[in-house]
Parts: C-alpha cells; structure tokens; sequence
C-alpha cells in the first residue's frame, strides 16, 4: 500500500489551472450625461459642509482646547488650528495621548473639507456627452412608408430555412 502511495505521487502531477482572465469592457470614449453634474456638486458640497459641521461643533464642546476658534472658519480652519497645538493653560494635567488625537481629528476634518471641495471642482470641470438617442435596429431595417407592403426573407434562428416577414 505504502509502495502504491509513492507510485501515484511520483507519476500523478499537481493540478496547474490559470486563474480566469476576467474580461472588462470600458469604453474609455464615453462620458457620462451633463445631468450628471449637479448631483456630484451636491454631493461635494454635502461633504464639505458636514466635515466643516464636525470641526464647528468640535469648538463648542471644547471651548478651552488650544486652536479651537480657528475650527469656526470653513476650509483653512483645522488647517490653522493645527499650527496651535498643545496643552491648554487651564488643564496642567493635561495628557500627550488626548492632543495627538486631537491633532489627527483635525488633519482628518481638514483633509474632509477639502475633499469635499475637489468633488466639487470635479463636478464643474466634469466632461460630459449629451447621450445619443437610441436606434431601434428593426425599426429602421423594415420602416416603409405608409400604405406600402415590404416583405424581407429572413433566417430562421436555430435550423435550416428562410422564413419571410414583412410590414403591412
């Protein structure tokens, strides 16, 4: 049995398969409608006003905190606040730990706020295409004026033969 064991593992080879190649159809040609700007500028917007939201509330809750009247101006606010960091006068016991979250939740407010701006700006600069109307592929293969007959041979799908349609 052992012996059979060793055959089959020196004669039998490891499965090789290849991942599947995964096929992605991306028209690099098409842009989106033009109605597609507005709601990105909303959105941007959105962003922008809730980050600063944060950062405007942050400065109520914590009125002593160093920087904390600078979070009150939208956009350059955290930004400017960051230039003031530090422990408060009126806490001497006050801990490393506690600032230094402080200073990452106002890069990250800032970095939100201006984040939102370029989803802005991407929304006003966006290219876009008007769409094209649809074609109707039989539409236009049998369209006839009116009072008049057309009759066009046609396969028939899956066997052998000709069928026939027309438009009355």
């Amino acid at each position: 049995m052992l012996l059979g064991l060793i055959a089959s593992m020196a004669i039998v080879e490891p499965a090789r398969a290849d991942e599947p190649v995964r096929e992605v159809r991306h028209d690099p040609t098409a842009y989106p409608p033009p109605k597609t700007r507005l709601p990105v500028v909303a959105v941007g917007a959105l962003t922008t006003a809730a980050w600063y939201g944060a950062a405007y509330g942050a400065s109520y809750l914590y009125p002593t905190a160093r920087g904390t009247d600078e979070l009150k101006i939208p956009i350059a606010g955290p930004w400017m606040s960051l230039a003031e960091t530090g422990c408060p006068e009126t806490t001497p016991d006050c801990s490393t730990f506690w600032m230094v979250v402080g200073i990452v939740l106002k890069a990250f407010d800032g970095i939100g706020q201006a984040g939102g701006l370029l989803i802005m700006a991407e929304g006003l600069f966006l290219p876009t295409v008007e769409p094209k109307p649809p074609v109707a592929r039989s539409s236009q293969r049998l369209a006839a004026p009116k009072q008049s007959v057309t009759i066009l041979p046609t396969p028939v799908p899956g066997g052998l033969g000709i069928g026939v349609t027309g438009l009355f």
